[in-house]
Order: C-alpha cells, then sequence, then structure tokens
C-alpha cells in the first residue's frame, strides 16, 4: 500500500504542476488493438491464418544448463485440440495434451495429471488453433503500456487480459511488428511461475509466418526448442484421443 500511495501522489504532482496533454511518449503509444493487428498482417494476414486447420511440428528440446536433449513434437487442430511429445533417452517421455475438453499431462516423475483451475484455462488458451487472432471469447483486453527493449529489440509492450482474469505481458517488434516473447505467470503443481518465453526464427510456411524457435527462462532453469519440421494438413482424430490413463481418471 505504500508503493501505491507513493505512485498516486507522484501522479497527482505531476498533473498539478503539468496540467493538459499527456507527454508525448505516451501519445505516441499505439492502442494494444493496433499492435496486434499489426502483427497479424506480419504473419500473413487473418483469411491466411483462418485457411489452415491443423498443423503438425518436429524438433529438438534441450535444457543446456541440466544437460537435457530430446525429440520434441506437437500436433495442433483447429478449433483447440493439441498434443505434445518430448521424448528422452534414459529419461522417458512427458506427454501433454488438452482434447477440446480435457487437459492433461503424462510424466514419469509425476504420473498422468488431469489439470483444473488456472493450469486449465492456461491450456485452453494455448491448444487454440488460431490464439495468434486474439479472440474475443479469450481475450478480454490489450494495452500497450510502455515501449521496453526485450531480449534487445526495441518493442513495444502489451497488457493481455484474459476473460478468465489473468493479465501477462507481451512483446511486438516496434520494427516488423512479429512477436518477440511474453511474461507470464504459469500455474503449475509447485504454484504459479513467472516464466519468459522468447519467440524467434519466424519463417514462411504456406503463406503464414511461423516462428522456429522458443526459448522458455524459468529461474535459472532455460529450455529451447528448436523445430526443424513444419506441415500444414490434416491429422488424424486419433492422435488427440486421451491416453488410456488419462481416461482412468476421468472415468471415460
Amino acid at each position: 500500500m505504500r508503493i501505491l500511495h507513493r505512485s498516486l501522489l507522484i501522479a497527482a504532482l505531476g498533473v498539478a504542476l503539468h496540467p493538459g496533454p499527456m507527454p508525448a511518449q505516451a501519445a505516441r503509444l499505439p492502442e494494444g488493438r493496433a499492435v496486434i493487428d499489426r502483427f497479424i498482417a506480419a504473419i500473413g494476414g487473418r483469411d491466411a491464418i483462418l485457411k489452415h486447420q491443423a498443423r503438425h511440428f518436429k524438433g529438438r528440446f534441450e535444457s543446456p544448463a541440466q544437460g537435457i536433449v530430446g525429440e520434441f513434437e506437437l500436433y495442433q487442430a483447429a478449433p483447440n485440440r493439441m498434443v505434445t511429445t518430448a521424448t528422452f533417452p534414459g529419461l522417458g517421455t512427458v506427454r501433454e495434451g488438452y482434447d477440446g475438453s480435457v487437459a492433461w499431462s503424462t510424466n514419469p516423475a509425476t504420473g498422468p495429471m488431469v489439470l483444473d483451475g488456472r493450469a486449465l484455462d492456461q491450456r485452453r488458451h494455448g491448444a487454440d488453433f488460431y490464439i495468434a487472432l486474439y479472440p474475443p471469447e479469450m481475450i478480454a483486453g490489450l494495452e500497450t503500456v510502455g515501449e521496453e527493449p526485450f531480449e534487445g529489440t526495441p518493442a513495444y509492450k502489451v497488457r493481455v487480459k484474459t476473460t478468465w482474469g489473468e493479465e501477462y505481458f507481451e512483446f511486438f517488434d516496434q520494427t516488423t511488428g512479429l512477436q518477440l516473447g511474453s511474461v507470464r505467470a504459469l500455474s503449475t503443481p509447485l504454484g504459479e511461475i513467472e516464466a519468459t518465453s522468447v519467440i524467434s526464427d519466424w519463417r514462411p510456411v504456406e503463406g503464414v509466418r511461423m516462428p522456429f524457435r522458443l526459448v522458455q527462462r524459468v529461474a535459472t532453469i532455460e529450455a529451447v526448442i528448436t523445430f526443424s519440421e513444419l506441415s500444414l494438413g490434416p491429422i488424424p482424430d486419433s492422435v488427440f484421443a486421451l491416453p488410456p490413463e488419462i481416461q482412468a481418471l476421468v472415468g471415460k
């Protein structure tokens, strides 16, 4: 509360000493929706995004500090189905998914789990095939809150408000309009953990630009996913079927 009072005092002094229009820097900031619309145009446009209904990524997962290397695969289909598989020699396979209703994971360390609460909301969000369009059923508000370097690149910082009450920040390249990354509190079995995600190596694939490199940092741990293959096309429904151990948990 002391910090809040101090902020209010500074704001009040600013109004008293400098009445009239907002400072030029604030006035220059584009609206949040304008930043997103520019991003959508930069990756190919709304029509090109809606043209596709499924995608399949294959690549490599690395956590250098932990000496972990494995193969990574992602299947995703409209409107909101997704399955990821990470296979690590000597450690086993970690799978996560969402079938449009149930969010789940299987991990040799923790066993099978069904997600609920904020974790379910975040998985449902990530599984939305057209999330790049920031659909109103997911996104309640977008606000550009400043200009701030992200990984050394001048960026617009946008506060994203979801329809389930979550807020987090995304960063967009001021020059290209492409998304650079985000800072978000992820819901995990250990509680909420702030994660910084870095998105790069955008490449055109059948009319839509897609990122081929993802980095996620949580505390001192860094995970890197590098995609080597990406195809857009039909995926069998069986790929998204709940694993037997998850079916047992949900009574299916």
